[in-house]
């Protein structure tokens, strides 16, 4: 279900239900002349989207104007690069919206520059900020770290409610480039209107053939299902044994 489309009993009853809420995060970024500038964004959807067809979740609105530090190109290629303080106290108050509706467990999944780029570093800044600030908020006093029961009832209640990780989790049998072989396989088996290899010529951006023969050129839908399909499987197994 799509938060924004769920009225306030729906909400109540998924939250009762302990179903987690998958929360979309990417960029608005040049992906080549062949590619939606807004791919990072687009595939975490699709792959949410997919997730929820096999498990109870609840899929939040996407945060789409992730930092990209002007990395592969500015404005005029359809870059945004939000400034980083802001951007990280936006994060901040939205995840505590997030936590205050209810939701026992939240995932932040990324398709965007690693774990240690700032998208991925925003959410995880806010999402410890917060954990420590609701230790507080909710009455445990000063001095609660520690062995005991009080660090149990807290590691309980509180501790890893939001978890950010990679859209391809580790292990999955799937890979990552950009606008390369692998991200244009990923948006030709879930939106192929979104992609136009005949814009590829020989002044294509240097991401586009970052291999000889596995390139935007080569990139096919028959390969990005079967990355789809691998991902997809390791989020649900990932959600299942975590519920």
């Amino acid at each position: 279900m799509y938060l924004k489309e769920m009225r306030p009993y729906q909400l109540r009853e998924a939250v009762a239900k302990g179903w987690p809420l998958l929360v979309p995060a990417g960029c608005i970024e040049t992906h080549g002349p062949h590619m939606a500038i807004g791919h990072d964004t687009l595939i975490v959807e699709e792959i949410c989207s997919r997730i929820a067809a096999q498990v109870p979740v609840v899929i939040a609105p996407s945060f789409d104007y992730g930092p990209t530090g002007y990395a592969l190109g500015g404005p005029q290629d359809g870059t945004i690069d939000p400034e980083y303080n802001s951007f990280g106290l936006y994060v901040k108050s939205i995840l505590k919206n997030f936590r205050q509706m209810g939701f026992r467990k939240i995932y932040v999944p990324i398709m965007h520059q690693g774990m240690e780029a700032p998208l991925a570093l925003a959410f995880k800044k806010a999402a410890a900020e917060l954990t420590f600030e609701e230790v507080l908020e909710r009455g445990y006093p000063r001095g609660w770290w520690g062995e005991g029961k009080l660090m149990r009832e807290v590691g309980g209640a509180i501790w890893g409610r939001v978890e950010v990780q990679p859209m391809i989790l580790p292990g999955t049998e799937a890979g990552g480039d950009h606008a390369g072989y692998n991200e244009t396989s990923f948006l030709l088996a879930t939106r192929p209107e979104l992609v136009e290899q005949d814009k590829l010529d020989d002044h294509a951006p240097w991401y586009c053939r970052q291999d000889e023969k596995l390139n935007s050129w080569t990139a096919n839908a028959e390969h990005g299902q079967r990355m789809v399909d691998a991902v997809v499987a390791a989020w649900v197994a990932k959600i299942k044994a975590e519920a």
